[in-house]
Parts: structure tokens; sequence; C-alpha cells
């Protein structure tokens, strides 16, 4: 118990910091790196893995932060000249150590092969690899391995504090103590987007500017008639590039765009990504190509269905970020109902009483003032569209949705799957601090951490 106590933050983080890359491709350990996991998988073996993940384990630690001589040393940091004075030095670990304890993850990956031989291991600590080891391979003394030393005592001090949270989950206190005190830099919760935006004007103003009380009163009009719907809206037999690039210039009337002096493929080159698959013989990047006939709706067919096409934006009709731009798809039926066809979905009966032909989608989630304006532009003109992601989009402009609270170790983009269906489509995220907490951290819904269980036999 006496050894227990002298871990504390600041000893750990000074080892965490020779480990500075967030992945280390699989090596060959040496002896002293295969043994020194040796205790700690021992000592984490009856805990069940994690539900997502059956070849991993993660526990979370808390660590006191000690006294102020487990910091870093006042002599040294006058001698660098990073304090002028003791009371700026103690200050400085007040900083650095605000609360008592600290909380890290330590997770452990262990796979074997088929026939049950040891094939990988590696330990994760507070967001850093600290060992990434092809067991599979003999230990290679001759091999260098980065920090062999500190990911060695690294791994003597967490078996020392894995066997201790073990305990806790054995005797039943650790989940309780995870769930009450885990600070919330490393939860997830959500909160309603009315309380976010009442709080944050700029966030709401920029989010929807642009969007009229006229615009959001055709949009929802729209959506009550039930014709964002592709079995409701119609067809086009036939298409050419031009029927492309008119249907653009449409929406970019719509979206408020000034170059109408520009003919359509012009205004396309404008505001498109340009990397057109080949279609107008202007674009770039992969399968650039010599362009097809803009008039032929044969040289559209086959363009459109060479299954050789791709590595390109063709829809990228407004351009932007990975997540921020807007498309306008062209999709055809034919393709969805022979699969439905094959696999026995429905009969050629049913299939035959089906829309089948080309029509247009729009897409712009992330950017969604547009997205509505350039779908009612097209709507309106009688072209055959759907915007996707219309709930959500229209959620966003009432206000009736929620925003997801991620981990400040967690980018927060692409995190739906982080949430539970019973609050909607959760579609945008964002990381708090105390000034937020301070605004509107009451309202937040924290999510429950997952729970640590042992392993069952």
């Amino acid at each position: 118990m006496e050894e227990r106590k002298m871990i504390s933050a600041p000893q750990l983080d000074r080892l965490l910091r020779y480990f500075d890359r967030d992945h280390m491709n699989p090596s060959a350990p040496t002896q002293k790196i295969a043994a020194a996991m040796g205790p700690l998988f021992a000592a984490l073996s009856d805990l069940a893995p994690l539900k997502k993940n059956d070849e991993a384990k993660a526990i979370w630690l808390e660590i006191p932060r000690g006294t102020i001589e487990d910091y870093e040393s006042f002599e040294n940091m006058m001698e660098w000249g990073e304090v002028e004075s003791y009371a700026e030095y103690e200050n400085m670990w007040h900083e650095d150590y605000p609360t008592e304890t600290c909380w890290y993850r330590l997770m452990i990956v262990e796979s074997f092969n088929r026939d049950g031989k040891l094939r990988f291991r590696s330990v994760a600590f507070g967001n850093k690899t600290i060992i990434s080891a092809d067991m599979d391979e003999e230990p290679n003394e001759n091999e260098f391995y980065r920090a062999e030393d500190q990911a060695v005592e690294l791994c003597g001090l967490l078996t020392i504090l894995a066997e201790d949270a073990m305990e806790k989950i054995r005797n039943g206190t650790y989940n309780d103590r995870v769930n009450t005190a885990m600070p919330y830099p490393f939860r997830t919760g959500v909160v309603k987007r009315s309380v976010v935006w009442e709080k944050e004007h700029e966030w709401k103003e920029q989010s929807l500017e642009g969007l009229t009380p006229e615009t959001l009163t055709a949009f929802k009009t729209l959506l009550d008639t039930g014709m964002n719907d592709r079995l409701k809206i119609g067809r086009l037999k036939s298409m050419t590039a031009n029927d492309f690039f008119r249907a653009c210039a449409i929406g970019y009337d719509g979206c408020g765009y000034q170059d109408t002096d520009l003919s359509p493929v012009d205004r396309y080159f404008a505001h498109a990504d340009g990397r057109d698959e080949g279609l107008s013989g202007r674009g770039h990047g992969l399968n650039a190509g010599q362009g097809i006939d803009f008039n032929d709706p044969d040289a559209w067919k086959k363009w459109y269905f060479n299954i050789d096409r791709g590595g390109g934006h063709p829809w990228e009709v407004i351009r932007g970020g990975n997540s921020t731009h807007v498309d306008l798809y062209v999709s055809h039926d034919g393709h969805r109902l022979s699969h439905r066809l094959r696999t026995g979905k429905i009969t050629e009966q049913e299939a035959e009483a089906l829309p089948c032909g080309f029509f247009f989608m729009v897409m712009g989630l992330h950017r969604p003032v547009e997205a509505v304006k350039f779908y009612l532009s097209l709507s309106a003109a009688g072209l055959p569209v759907i915007l996707r992601d219309a709930k959500e989009i229209l959620a966003r402009f009432e206000e009736t949705d929620y925003i997801g609270i991620v981990p400040h170790n967690i980018i927060p983009k692409y995190c739906e799957g982080m949430f539970p269906p019973e609050y909607g489509r959760v579609v945008d995220y964002m990381h708090v601090y105390d000034e937020e907490m301070q605004k509107f951290g009451d309202q937040i819904i924290w999510l429950p951490m997952e729970q640590a269980e042992l392993k069952q036999e």
C-alpha cells in the first residue's frame, strides 16, 4: 500500500512525455518490453473486454496529484528560467494540476492467431501509445525501441494501479466512482440546441445566416406536402450534361449568386469542386478525360453508367470541406431496383410499378441554408428533386434537436455513432470548457460511462 501512495500524476506525466506520437506501427518487442507487459496483462485478466471490441480492455485510473514536491523541481525550473519565484512555481503547479486527482484511461489490446498463439499486444495510456508489439516476432535485442526504459517503468506503475482498480471493480465501488467523479473533459453528453444557441448568439447567427422567414416557410410547406419522397417525385427518362449544368445554374440563382451572365457550365466551374471525372473536359483530377457532348443523351448515359469512372467530385456543386459543401447528386433507380429484384425483395410486377429514371438529390447537412435554397429552387422549377437529411436540417432550424458533447481527446466531427437513438440523430458536436459549463452546464445530459465488468467464465 505504501508503494501505491508514491504514484502521482506528475510522475506518470513525466514518463508520458517520452511518447509524443499517437501511433506506433507494430514491431518486434525486446525481452524487457515483453516481460514488462506480462504482469500488467495478468492484472487485467479478469476484466471483460469492451463491448465494441472483444480484443480490447479499458479501465479508468484516478491518480492523486500528490504534493508540490512531486511536481517539477523548483530549483531546476529556476535554473531553466521557467519561474522567477517560489510563488510563481506554486501557481504553475496549481494551473497544471488544479484538482486533487487526475484521470487517465488505460487500454490494452491482445489478439491471437487461429492456433491460439499470441499474435499482438499493445498498451495505451493517457491517449498515447506506449507499446505496440508484434508478438509473432522473436524478441530483437538489436532493434532500437523508442523509450524502452520509460515503457518498462510505466508498465510497472500501471500494473500496481490496475490491480487497485480491479479490486474496486470486485468490491463494487469502481463504476459508481467513475460515473459520479469523472470530470467533464472525459465525458460524452447531449444538450438541446436551443439551450446552446440562447447563450451562443454568434453561433446561431452564423448557422442561420441567409435563412429568411419566407425560405423557412417554403421549406416547411414543401416537407408537409410529402414531396421530399423519392416515390412521390417524377423522373427524367433521359438526361444530358447540359441538363445537369442548367440544374446547377437554377440552384445558384436560388442561393443568390450574382454571376448570372455566365453560361451554366461556366457557373458550375466558378462554384463547384472541379474534379468532374471527365464530364466537361475542363475538370482536373482522376479520370479528367476529354469531356462528352453536352447535348447528347447517349453520351451522358455512357459517362454516367461507366463503372471505371471515379476518383472525383462531379456532384460537389458548392465546394467546401469534407462536410461543409453542397452536393447535387444525379441518381438513377436502375441499380437499386435490379438489386431488390435479385435479392427477392420485390417481384418483377412490383418493380414495373415503381418509378425508374434520373432524379436529383441535394446534400448539404452542414451547409444547410444554401442546401435548402438549392433544393427549393430546383423544386420550384419542376425538377424531380429530394433533399437528404431534410428532417435533421429542419430540426436545426427550429432548434429542437440535440448537440453532442464529446470528450476533449475526440475531434468533434463524425461522432454520430456515439449517441443513443433516444436523442434522435445527433449531427453537430462540440467540446465544452469552464465557460460553457457556467453558461449551460446544468442543462447537459451526461451519458453514463461504459460499465467495467468482470469477465464471465
